[in-house]
């Protein structure tokens, strides 16, 4: 057998290993125990046989391989590596009352590492799913959702408050003992030998580490000059935390409520006027809470197992998954539900070789080929085309409440660049000094209420990806746009065209190649100030 050949077949047990782990993890996540023996020995048995095949592939074989193959054959090593360690953002599940164990805490945290890592999920997901208000179990979405809807400040802030013991398992007593203060000293201390995942998706995309930080201050210095700095003129006070979220809403209240089954529907027809019909790709969801499935503290889209090609050659999509827990529908969970299908449209949409077929090497780029659709929710184009029936909302409106949760992310981005720059920093009064100075919120550093977002607990840095996201996402579409025209009263042939030169390349093509390709230039923050500068107030 010539190398190459051994190269194929080793490609082809690739795919079948990762296949499986692929399925183990979702019937994990889908809480589904019936066979998990089973998948697990299977992915046990699939992995060790490709890596020791990997492995035995060396010497001359390699050498003789061309540039392409020996890349493939790296990536191979590498990903295995990398899935054996790789798990879904779905927290462990641990015995009833040991998150109230002051024991089990100190001993979570003298151990540290994954240890302490899997407390924190575990314990999070499980705050987040029991919030009591008034005598009533919310999810932390739920609790999110009626600050946008209550009218009655006093009642906003009681439910503000009452997330108040969602803050504790981050926060703990704010000093020594804080599990999220532990998690950043050792993170800092990964960051300064390696670097944090910003620093690697910026240089994925072919930009400085510094420009992550230059542009999350970007949109939140755009987002002050259109809202904050006119507010201040009129004489407006500072936004109280809990109207933070009442202001957001507003083009919800005017839209009014959307049911689930409604959020769903028209989420098929978004994609499938674009030429992505969901069966035809094979695309599942599983987005409701229900008895036996563990929490989903935050949505996610996995493989449920990988494209391929077919033995006739035409593709098969595989099998995407898009997991989330939505209860109340509304304009939020439709825009939730938008960006997760513009991941799992994506990954249907690979056609490489076995090696290759992965998401790309960038965590930004992929977040931003998420929004490029789901970026349209804030059109009042769009609302007219998918929301008809609905009272129109003005566009400085839509806009302000579209990039209010994307400037919040760019706040988090720094709040977490500065901690791991400086670990001893209290958390309270970098997330205070972050939103007084940018988003015009009032101080309240008595609270811990930058430990709402769930994505803090699972890799300290990744926030940076939806900074870094954000302006690729508002420069794709605008290139876009300007190839094929505005596709907001459909495009079949918009989906196909996106495919061939962004979705298919899995880990074919580095990142700010396929980049470049698209916008003709290395991406900069123009296109998404101008989006934001929208949200400017019409007095």
């Amino acid at each position: 057998m010539t190398p190459g050949d051994r190269l194929e077949a080793l490609e082809s047990r690739y795919l079948a290993a990762r296949d499986a782990r692929d399925r183990l993890d979702v019937a994990r996540a889908r809480g589904e125990p019936v066979g998990i023996a089973a998948l697990e020995a299977q992915a046990l048995a699939a992995s060790t046989d490709v890596h020791a095949r990997v492995e035995a592939f060396d010497g001359p074989a390699r050498a003789s391989l061309g540039d392409e193959d020996q890349r493939a054959l790296e990536t191979m090593r590498s990903s295995m590596d990398a899935a054996d360690d790789f798990r879904l953002p779905v927290p462990p599940a641990l015995p009833p009352g040991t998150c109230d164990d002051p024991a089990a805490w100190r001993e979570a945290l003298a151990r540290g590492g994954d240890t302490l890592r899997a407390r924190l999920e575990a314990c999070y997901a499980d705050r987040a799913d029991t919030i009591t208000v008034g005598g009533e179990t919310l999810t932390r979405l739920q609790v999110l959702g009626r600050l946008g809807s209550e009218p009655d400040p006093g009642r906003r802030q009681a439910l503000f408050l009452a997330l108040e013991p969602l803050w504790r398992v981050m926060a703990g007593d704010d000093g020594d003992a804080s599990p999220y203060r532990a998690l950043v000293r050792e993170s800092a201390a990964a960051w300064r030998r390696r670097g944090a995942s910003e620093a690697r998706n910026a240089e994925a995309l072919g930009v400085g580490r510094e420009a992550v930080e230059t542009w999350a201050l970007t949109a939140l210095a755009a987002w002050r000059a259109a809202v904050v700095e006119p507010a201040r003129t009129a004489g407006e006070p500072p936004v109280q935390p809990w109207d933070w979220w009442w202001r957001a809403g507003a083009a919800a209240r005017i839209i009014g409520p959307i049911p689930l089954l409604e959020v769903e529907a028209i989420n098929r027809g978004v994609y499938a006027s674009l030429g992505a019909d969901l069966d035809e790709l094979g695309i599942t969801f599983d987005i409701r809470p229900r008895p036996g499935r563990p929490p989903v503290p935050v949505a996610f889209t996995t493989f449920g197992w990988r494209p391929q090609r077919r033995a006739d050659g035409s593709w098969s999509p595989g099998e995407p998954l898009v997991m989330a827990s939505c209860t109340d529908g509304g304009l939020s969970e439709l825009g939730e539900l938008l960006h997760e299908t513009g991941h799992a449209i994506h990954i249907a949409a690979i056609r490489t070789r076995p090696a290759f077929a992965d998401w790309p090497a960038s965590d930004a780029l992929t977040e931003a080929l998420a929004d490029v659709i789901a970026f349209d929710i804030a059109e009042p184009a769009w609302q007219r085309r998918w929301l008809p029936d609905r009272p129109e909302v003005p566009e400085s409106i839509s806009v302000r409440s579209h990039f209010a949760s994307i400037v919040l992310d760019a706040a988090w981005s720094l709040f977490e660049i500065r901690l791991l720059g400086h670990p001893d920093r209290n958390p309270d009064e970098v997330w205070t000094e972050l939103t007084s100075t940018w988003l015009g919120i009032a101080p309240h550093p008595e609270w811990s209420w930058w430990a709402m977002r769930g994505q803090l607990v699972q890799e300290p840095g990744y926030m940076a990806n939806y900074a870094i996201g954000a302006v690729l996402a508002a420069g794709f579409r605008a290139a876009i746009r300007e190839a094929r025209g505005d596709w907001v009263d459909g495009d079949a042939g918009w989906y196909g065209w996106v495919r061939d030169r962004i979705y298919r390349f899995g880990l074919e093509r580095a990142p700010d190649d396929v980049v470049r390709r698209v916008l003709g230039r290395a991406p900069t923050a123009d296109a998404l100030l101008a989006e934001i500068s929208r949200a400017a107030r019409v007095r």
